[in-house]
Formats: C-alpha cells, structure tokens, sequence
C-alpha cells in the first residue's frame, strides 16, 4: 500500500555521453517550453556496459514511484528509455528513431531539464566558463539529477530533473558538432619526436655544422608499432550479452 507521499531522489551518474544540450541561458532562451519559460535540459546517454548507473536510476526511480504508487509504479512513466528498443519507432519527419539518433544504440538514455541555471564544471569542479564551446553532443560527462512524482491533466509518471553537469572529457562529435576528441586530432609525442628528430642531430642542426637526416623510416615504423597496437587493443568493443537487456529483471533485487 502506497503512503500517497512525494519524495526526491537525488543520484550522481557515471560516465555517458551528453546530447541536446540546453545549459547556457542562450540556449535555454530557445529552448522554450508552451508557457514560455526557458529550459535548461540535456539528454544523457549510458553505455550499457554500466549497468551500476542504469541499475541505480531504476532505483530510485522504484523508490519514488512506490512511495506514491504503490505497486502501480510500473504502470506509469518513467524517465529511463532504451535506444536499442526504440530505434525502429517513427519520428516526426517519418524517419526511424535507429537512423536519426544512431548514437542511441547500445545505449539507455534520459532526459533531464531544469527552470533555473544548472552547475556546470570541469574535471575540478571548477566552472567552465566557455560552456557553450566546452559542453557540445558527444562529450563524456556525468550528471547529478534528481527523481520525483507527477500527476498532470491525467498523466502520471516519474521526472527527471537535471541539478549539474560535470564535463569529464572530450568526445566524438555527435551530429558533426562541437570539438573532435584529442586522440582523434593528435599522435602522443615524447621529446625526441617534436622535429621528427633525435637530439644529436637536433643540436648539430642548431649550431649550423652539419644537415639534419631524417630519421630512418623502418626504425620509425618499429618505434610506433607497439602505440598502434596498444591503441586497437583499447578501442575494442566492450561487449554486453543479450539477457542483460531488460534491467526491469533486476528490479526485485533492489532495495527500496
């Protein structure tokens, strides 16, 4: 039996990617809703590989819809979508929501807005200042949030508002927007590679004695070699079995 009370969960993600964001008042000012009050908002997307986020937003989502609902909780909205299971569902432009957000797949997502300003910080916690440079569609952030209840004209469900956004690190680009991720820009350098030089013929170059060789390539190619593998070894896919799909399974696991 429901308690008819309205609560708050306050949650701190992981790392995801952010999308859509609205987090200047620039934005927010077109981004308005029917009443015309603008709208601080974000989409987050979770890989599904971190089923902890995922598993604690159900959480808490649970805990404010039982203490309201019931029971009933499962019966209404909720903040939580799955990009997987979405992707063949039509959008307004008769496009499949799988082909207009591709970023989606293999990801759960929320969405999260805001009437006031919302925090946004770097690595920190310091402000970023250049927030409409620095927090683009693609970047690696986390989000603080919060869960509550609503009943409006007859739609009931559970909200997601969005508190901060914590900017952990670039990304790539969704939608060719905002900067390209660091790694995809520039090779990692030590010193003697700044020229394409060793430092004998660094310094022989400097004092004008001899003309600068340039490096053999085969021993080039052999330095670099071990760095490419490392590489494909890191960008490998992280995989998730298909009966970790519905977290709904997991939800009679968690504590209230």
């Amino acid at each position: 039996m429901a308690d008819d009370k309205k609560i708050n969960v306050d949650l701190t993600t992981g790392v995801g990617v952010l999308s859509f964001p609205h987090l200047t008042k620039e934005a927010a000012d077109q981004n308005k809703n029917d009443k015309g009050i603008p709208i601080y908002d974000c989409q987050f997307l979770i890989p599904k590989s971190d089923r902890e986020t995922a598993k604690a937003i159900l959480a808490a989502i649970k805990k404010v819809g039982e203490a309201k609902w019931g029971d009933n909780w499962k019966k209404v909205r909720t903040p939580l979508r799955d990009g997987d299971k979405e992707k063949d569902e039509l959008t307004e432009d008769g496009s499949v929501k799988g082909e207009k957000y591709p970023e989606r797949l293999g990801h759960w997502f929320i969405n999260a807005r805001s009437q006031k300003p919302v925090a946004v910080v770097d690595r920190g916690r310091s402000p970023i200042i250049d927030v409409q440079g620095e927090t683009y569609s693609g970047c690696k952030v986390k989000v603080a949030v919060s869960f509550y209840t609503y009943s409006v004209s007859g739609n009931h469900g559970v909200g997601c508002s969005l508190n901060g956004v914590q900017k952990i690190a670039d990304g790539e680009p969704i939608g060719g927007g905002g900067k390209p991720a660091v790694e995809s820009m520039f090779d990692m350098l030590d010193d003697s590679d700044d020229l394409g030089l060793d430092e004998d013929d660094l310094d022989a170059d400097l004092d004008g004695d001899e003309e600068v060789e340039a490096p053999a390539p085969a021993k080039k190619a052999a330095k670099k070699a071990p760095a490419k593998k490392a590489a494909a070894k890191k960008a490998a896919p992280i995989e998730v079995e298909d009966d970790e799909d519905d977290l709904l399974d997991d939800l009679d696991d968690l504590d209230a």
